[in-house]
């Protein structure tokens, strides 16, 4: 299949499954596959790098990917750990350009490698990059000296090869009072931003907090309805009523090959993709999976009540307010 064929298709087949999660709860629309939680990062709100973690070879890594997709989902986040630490990552990006999914790689941009982002500018729609604060702030969460300048400095590299280039920033209490701040740091260089609270939250969240938010989403290039936005605040107070949309809308993957519910829950393993389909694992899904999933007390995570929140958001109201942020 050629480059632009594989493109269209994914396009196509990502609008597809857009309309039947929205309007008729077809098939999951989202995946995440951490195919790493090897990291380089050392984030204090994160021990995926303090712990030894098992991955799949290539060969199965791939296999993974073709599961995947045999679900019916539309658009798939390659994520870690830090997915561009795996050698194999381009083999990986390519098979999941094939089987048609949309197709966006999150990373923490520590690793800047020019002829792979190259040849990553190739099999990707989209690449989100981790941006928690100003330069000091981001270092202090980050756990590493000097990690704003080299993400920065990958942001500016992946934007300049064309693609369509975002930043994610995990919201903290170090963070929050500096919102607006980050926003114009990399206005220049982004297509898009999100934001989500550090899961679980710590502190409070103000108004003026979102505020910031509001005035950043209506630059058109916050990737978050209102509701996310409006409702983040009874999160951070314990007001929230959950949202959970696991195993419907969206599901993830650990690095063994693991059916998760989601991304953050990586303590239930549904089976394993190598073994059985999507569908089988989640037909077959134990009693005590189930309860886990039901107990869970819910997050705010963009993967999660993000992917609801967007799905859910009424079409009209959407395309209004992003036409009036380009007047």
């Amino acid at each position: 299949m050629s480059r632009y064929n594989a493109w269209l298709l994914s396009k196509l087949h990502a609008v597809n499954g857009f309309l039947l999660a929205k309007y008729f709860h077809r098939t999951p629309f989202y995946a995440t596959y951490n195919v790493t939680f090897r990291c380089n990062s050392r984030c204090v709100y994160c021990d995926y790098w303090k712990q030894d973690w098992p991955e799949l070879k290539t060969e199965d890594a791939l296999r993974v990917v073709d599961r995947i997709a045999e679900s019916g989902v539309s658009m798939l986040a390659i994520s870690g750990g830090e997915p561009l630490l795996r050698k194999d990552i381009a083999e990986i990006l390519k098979e999941a350009r094939n089987v048609g999914t949309l197709n966006t790689l999150n990373t923490s941009g520590l690793i800047r490698n020019e002829p792979l982002a190259k040849e990553i500018s190739r099999l990707i729609d989209a690449l989100t990059i981790s941006i928690d604060g100003p330069p000091e702030i981001h270092d202090q969460q980050r756990g590493i000296r000097g990690a704003y300048e080299r993400s920065l400095g990958t942001l500016k590299m992946y934007k300049s090869l064309g693609i369509y280039t975002g930043v994610n920033l995990v919201l903290t209490e170090l963070n929050k009072d500096h919102l607006w701040e980050v926003f114009e740091m990399i206005d220049d260089y982004i297509d898009f931003m999100t934001v989500q609270p550090v899961n679980p939250p710590s502190g409070r969240i103000t108004e003026d907090n979102l505020k910031a938010l509001e005035r950043i989403r209506s630059t058109g290039k916050l990737l978050l309805p209102e509701t996310y936005i409006k409702r983040m605040k009874d999160y951070y107070e314990g007001k929230f009523s959950k949202i959970c949309e696991a195993l419907g809308l969206y599901f993830a993957v650990d690095p063994m090959g693991n059916l998760m519910p989601c991304a953050p829950r990586h303590d239930i393993k549904l089976g394993n993709l190598l073994e059985s389909s999507y569908m089988e694992l989640v037909r077959n899904a134990s009693p005590a999976s189930i309860k886990k999933i039901n107990d869970c007390t819910g997050c705010y995570l963009v993967c999660t009540v993000g992917i609801s929140d967007q799905i859910n958001y009424p079409i009209i109201k959407s395309a209004y307010e992003n036409i009036r942020a380009y007047l």
